[in-house]
């Protein structure tokens, strides 16, 4: 897999954080870290995802677990902080300004056409994972019997992260 230079590492992980939140990050860093940059494969992808499912604010360590995989130690660590740092600032100052305009009927029209603009980022990020990790009919019976643990019956995800795996490697006994 090819080098990555700290700043080029450390830029990219900026342009991540700034332009998506939340899951919404993922389709754009499979598209930077595996398609284009070559830096990890998707095999990586899907568990660092999947490990970040393990705590509240997912992206926390699977961004850890991606700089990691790319520099080692130094690479979490520059990955974290060019991820956090930028967009906490932004989101500190956008705050003030929601609070301070709250009543604006602009600023109501924006939050209202923005929604469907999040629902759409989230399902596109669905179907990277799904290109990346369901690869026959038992990943798919488990990927929709863990949906309705989550949905419907409101398992916590972190047991539902660890019992599928669980089921995973008894599977491929």
């Amino acid at each position: 897999m090819p080098e990555a230079a700290p700043l080029q590492l450390a830029w990219e992980f900026i342009r991540i954080g700034l332009i998506s939140f939340g899951a919404a990050n993922l389709p754009e860093m499979e598209r930077v870290l595996v398609t284009l940059r070559g830096w990890i494969d998707a095999r990586t992808l899907a568990s660092g995802l999947a490990l970040g499912q393990l705590m509240p604010g997912p992206n926390l360590l699977a961004v850890t677990h991606y700089g990691y995989a790319i520099q080692g130690l130094g690479g979490a660590l520059i990955a974290t902080a060019a991820f956090y740092v930028p967009t906490s600032a932004l989101s500190a100052g956008v705050a003030r300004l929601w609070d301070r305009h709250r009543a604006n009927t602009w600023v109501n029209a924006l939050r209202s056409a923005l929604l469907p603009f999040g629902a759409g980022v989230m399902l596109a990020s669905t179907l990277v994972l799904a290109r990346t990790s369901l690869h026959g009919w038992t990943d798919l019976l488990i990927t929709a019997v863990a949906f309705g643990l989550l949905w419907y019956a409101k398992v916590n995800s972190a047991v539902v992260v660890l019992g599928a795996a669980v089921l995973g490697v008894l599977l491929s006994l």
